[in-house]
């Protein structure tokens, strides 16, 4: 990572943690405990070769950079309005590669510790995929998106995917569904939204974004009163598709293939409420057949629509 990469705001952070003499190894490892990936370190050393030479060694920590509205640069120091009751489920720790979760068991793929992203095979059944899949079809309508300065659910070419949901319980197999995630992520069923079904066909893509709501933005203060914070999102694949449609992590350089059955988890709230900008992702545009996802988002406190 070169450091005329960086954001102008985070370069400036950097050479007055230089100048201030602060030894690298601490502002290395504060901006790795950020968010940041390791490759980090290597433009804080440019930086220290330009500015730092002869410069006293300090162990204490740089402050943090100043909050500003953009999240492009105060990524990830921004902290969200959240309940004491976060809990431990905002990361995952894989300790094994697999996972009895009674009714099945579930491999786990790869894990990345910042962000916080793991791929989980198996998660759904071939015919529990079917079936979300053909009780989705008669309902599907343009997915929309929330409007963060109005507060209104809006269509918009960022999002090109139909879409449909489940309550709790509405059918033995959402139920069962909804039970293995509560065991797979120790999440109460109760602190998750609705499972959200969506289909792309042929040109369908969902452009780069966060999946948490920016506090500071007016319109987003109706979602934000319906159960607090999103902190997680499980993204799980009902089809394999011929061609297209990864998800994709733009800043960390990762993509997700489709796979029918398997599953991708990823958080971006700590429990202290900071949000993580390394999480912006996003859906690639289906080239060739349709992609079929479900998607359960996981809030800080117990989900209660239309509170206000």
């Amino acid at each position: 990572m070169e450091f005329a990469e960086l954001q102008p705001e985070l370069q400036q952070w950097i050479r007055d943690a230089v100048k201030s003499g602060h030894h690298l190894s601490v502002m290395v490892d504060a901006l790795l405990k950020a968010g940041y990936q390791p490759g980090i370190s290597q433009a804080v050393e440019q930086c220290i070769l330009d500015h730092g030479i002869g410069r006293r060694d300090t162990g204490t920590a740089p402050a943090r950079p100043a909050h500003t509205q953009s999240p492009e640069t105060s990524a990830p120091w921004i902290v969200a309005q959240t309940s004491e009751r976060n809990g431990r489920f905002h990361r995952f720790a894989a300790d094994g590669n697999q996972i009895d979760l009674g009714d099945r068991l579930v491999d786990v793929r790869f894990a990345m510790k910042r962000p916080n992203i793991v791929l989980f095979a198996n998660l759904l059944s071939d015919s529990e995929c079917d079936a979300l899949v053909a009780m989705s079809k008669p309902n599907l309508k343009p997915s929309r998106v929330v409007n963060s300065e109005r507060g209104s659910f809006d269509l918009r070419d960022t999002r090109t995917s139909s879409g449909t949901h489940f309550a709790r319980g509405e059918t033995p197999v959402i139920t069962a569904i909804e039970a293995r995630i509560s065991r797979l992520l120790d999440v109460p069923e109760e602190r998750g939204e609705p499972l959200q079904i969506l289909n792309y066909q042929v040109g369908g893509e969902y452009r780069p974004h966060y999946d948490f709501f920016n506090p500071e933005k007016p319109g987003n203060h109706g979602v934000l009163c319906s159960g607090g914070q999103r902190v997680g999102t499980l993204i799980m694949y009902l089809n394999d598709v011929s061609s297209g449609g990864a998800t994709v992590f733009p800043r960390v350089g990762l993509d997700i293939l489709p796979q029918k059955g398997a599953a991708l988890f990823f958080s971006y709230t700590s429990d202290s409420g900071e949000l993580d900008y390394q999480t912006l992702h996003g859906g690639s545009p289906v080239l060739a057949g349709e992609k079929w996802i479900a998607t359960k988002w996981l809030r800080t406190q117990d989900y209660a629509p239309g509170v206000s």
